[in-house]
């Protein structure tokens, strides 16, 4: 048995399927069959962009899915031959954790059981936005979780979440809808009925003019919680006016400014590693319910609807197609590969 993986050498240089090693699990590790490879775009970033400094070789991927091949000594809740979906752990140092490669090493804190009839390639398509999900909103702003049984009160609070058709907004509309807020959102008119059936109350054409879409969404305010999921320069033009409309205070983005900060006098641009907070002691808990409850329970039930997925063909040789996709801009569906292909 033997492993291939999609290396990058050096930085911006693209990605080439060589062997390595095959790997043995920790003690509270697992060793996965790879069956698919979810991309997210902070990959094509780490990729071509070269934002974060890497120790090359270096194998990258975070989100994917299979079948649990070997345990580590103190596994107690998975057995081989379980089909999980798991994210690499925020942290984790190491090419075994990659997920570009046909066998994965795991923490069982960031993997989830999945139980019969679920697809791996949608719960994989899921796992590298839920920690963010759940330490942004949650972790972080301090939102109720939602529950996986029914429907919630109303909270009488509201939040704008831009973006509703990425993979961050779409999973994010339907958390904190499910949580009992009335959540706004903006699409494009040939993803508003999709993103209208994810719990959003209002979905705002964001192919409109800048003034008229800052206009429709003040309108729906004032808002409790304001989240750029995208957080280009694009659109943080279009929320961070949101925010100073309402006096102020702070824009949630999911990557930083990468130069000068544009936000308009009285507004904070907050960001950090939302996908951290799940894993902090003072969120005990968090991260476990989001993986062993709210994912497989939630898409067990039909409870979370995903985004369709797209497979990129050709296995891990076509890595590289799959982030020139991401880099060129990708909505409304989610991008997976096979690495057995």
């Amino acid at each position: 048995m033997s492993n291939l993986a999609a290396i990058i050498t050096s930085a911006k240089s693209p990605l080439v399927v060589q062997e390595v090693e095959l790997y043995t699990p920790g003690p509270h590790e697992l060793l996965i069959k790879n069956e698919v490879i979810a991309f997210n775009p902070i990959e094509y970033k780490l990729a071509k962009l070269a934002i974060f400094p890497l120790q090359y070789p270096a194998i990258l991927g975070s989100s994917f899915g299979g079948t649990v091949e070997a345990i580590g000594s103190e596994i107690t809740s998975f057995k081989v031959g379980d089909k999980v979906a798991a994210m690499k752990k925020f942290g984790a140092a190491g090419n075994q954790y990659g997920a570009f490669q046909r066998y994965v090493v795991v923490d069982e804190t960031s993997t989830s059981k999945l139980a019969p009839g679920v697809d791996v390639e949608i719960a994989a398509s899921l796992t590298g936005n839920l920690p963010t999900i759940v330490g942004l909103f949650t972790g972080r702003a301090g939102l109720d979780r939602p529950s996986v049984e029914g429907k919630t009160d109303s909270k009488g609070k509201r939040v704008l979440i831009y973006g509703g058709s990425s993979s961050v907004g779409a999973l994010g509309v339907q958390y904190v809808a499910q949580a009992g807020y009335t959540v706004v959102t903006t699409a494009s008119p040939r993803n508003n009925a999709f993103v209208s059936k994810l719990g959003a109350a209002k979905v705002i054409d964001h192919t409109q003019d800048k003034d008229a879409v800052i206009k429709a969404i003040v309108a729906e305010g004032p808002f409790d919680l304001i989240v750029d999921t995208i957080s280009t320069n694009e659109t943080v033009a279009i929320t961070g006016p949101v925010v100073a409309a309402q006096g102020g205070g702070k824009l949630y983005a999911l990557q930083p400014a990468f130069g000068p900060d544009t936000v308009p006098e009285g507004v904070t641009r907050a960001f950090e590693s939302w996908s951290l907070a799940p894993f902090e002691e003072k969120n005990r808990g968090l991260v476990e319910w989001a993986f062993d409850t709210y994912l497989p329970q939630g898409l067990a039930s039909g409870r979370i609807v995903p985004l369709p997925v797209q497979k990129v063909e050709g296995g891990l040789g076509a890595v590289n197609d799959a982030l020139d996709r991401l880099e060129k801009g990708v909505s409304g569906v989610k991008l997976i590969l096979d690495p057995w292909a």
